[in-house]
């Protein structure tokens, strides 16, 4: 059987499976074992990679820092830091425009469940205000939400994406970041382009010292674990993970939150099968290239003559659109690609970088069975017509710059 028709099917029973609601780390580690076996890598040895993979200091320090992220999200939701930090932002900002596009990206500086929904309802408020259609506020709510998951080194994604592409976060970030300005101005032309800036009943919009106040003790967390992170003189591949614990001990110190209460988040808050993702993506991509099935599909695409350009995207953005998760298009995607674009010294260039991500990030974001979307359409009830309007020129203008990287590297 050919090497790219067996890849094919086993992606398309990632795709069946994740539409049936299988957790994506158990449906990774099957289609490890369906890799190995269909390129000829014995059982014995695709069971010395999973074992191998799963004990990786890169896979136990990666599931350790997303373990930390979501207690520190919790904490943040249980001592109602992320409601002030909202509520002061709305007191503070006079300008409609911006209040409504901040308040989604404010709450997305933390990874956290349902981020879009906790938005939601303060974006429809101030959408109200400001004459704003359900379809508007629908793309403003989704867009500005996911704005910073192709920069943020602590988004799950971006983690994935650092260890599969043997990245730090500085490197990754020097990538992405013409990214984050396009997918930023698309938001402000197709979003807020057009609103006035205040609505006809605005409150006083003078700031006030109190929501000064509860702004910076609403922050201090997520602004401390970025300035430790990128200051603390020691490895990069541990700065992130010790800025995490330091940070959840002084919020605990500061907000006097008991011991027992993070015994609680880890036994019933965190969503642990989130964390089984982080080890199903590193035992693909071992089981893939020990297996030879990326240097097989690397034959067989030449063959076809695909050009890499089209490959490099397409992969990642096919498996996020099929099932909705940034995190899958990495997963599924760099691994396979990674081989392929590589250049001297065995490292990706930027705009290789930037060119995969953007395959990724926009297939999730384009994709209907995206959670975030699905619900953030059905709560401002509005089709997906309108809301596709604004995604699509917003997801072109991305693209555009991330192919002007490539055409210019």
């Amino acid at each position: 059987m050919n090497a790219l028709l067996k890849l094919i099917l086993v992606f398309a029973g990632i795709v069946i499976l994740i539409g049936r609601k299988w957790n994506l780390g158990l449906v990774l580690l099957l289609a490890s074992v369906a890799v190995g076996l269909l390129f000829a890598h014995p059982l014995p040895q695709i069971g010395a990679d999973v074992l191998l993979a799963i004990v990786d200091p890169l896979t136990l320090r990666l599931a350790g820092v997303v373990v930390l992220i979501m207690v520190l999200g919790e904490l943040l939701r249980q001592s109602a830091g992320l409601k002030g930090m909202v509520e002061a932002l709305q007191a503070l900002i006079p300008n409609g425009r911006i209040v409504i596009a901040a308040l989604p990206a404010l709450v997305g500086l933390l990874p956290m469940v349902g981020g879009a929904m906790f938005s939601a309802p303060m974006v429809d408020e101030v959408g109200d205000r400001l004459g704003a259609d359900g379809g508007r506020k629908t793309f403003v709510n989704y867009w500005f939400r996911h704005l910073w998951e192709l920069i943020f080194p602590i988004y799950p994604s971006m983690l994935v994406a650092m260890a599969l592409l043997g990245l730090t976060a500085a490197q990754l970030a020097r990538a992405s970041w013409p990214l984050v300005l396009a997918a930023m101005t698309g938001g402000l032309l197709f979003g807020l382009l057009g609103l006035p800036r205040n609505g006809p009943h605005d409150p006083d919009p003078s700031p006030h010292a109190r929501s000064l106040s509860i702004l910076a003790t609403s922050t201090w967390p997520i602004m401390l674990v970025i300035a430790l992170s990128l200051t603390l003189p020691i490895d990069e591949r541990i700065s992130l993970a010790l800025s995490l614990v330091v940070t959840i001990a002084l919020m605990m110190a500061v907000k006097r939150i008991p011991v027992q209460d993070l015994g609680t988040i880890l036994c019933e808050r965190i969503p642990w099968k989130s964390v089984v993702v982080i080890f199903g993506a590193l035992i693909f991509r071992r089981v893939l290239q020990n297996s030879g099935a990326v240097l097989a599909v690397s034959d067989a695409l030449t063959e076809l003559h695909i050009p890499l350009v089209v490959v490099a995207f397409g992969v990642p953005f096919i498996a996020a659109l099929l099932t909705g998760l940034i995190v899958a298009g990495f997963s599924i995607g760099i691994p396979v690609i990674l081989p392929l674009v590589i250049g001297d010294g065995g490292t990706i260039t930027p705009a290789w970088t930037a060119w995969v991500l953007a395959g990724g990030y926009l297939g999730a974001m384009l994709s209907p069975v995206h959670l975030c979307l699905a619900l953030t359409r059905v709560y401002f009830e509005t089709r997906w017509g309108p809301v596709y309007r604004r995604l699509a020129p917003s997801a072109l203008l991305v693209i555009t710059t991330a192919a002007t990287m490539l055409l210019l590297a």
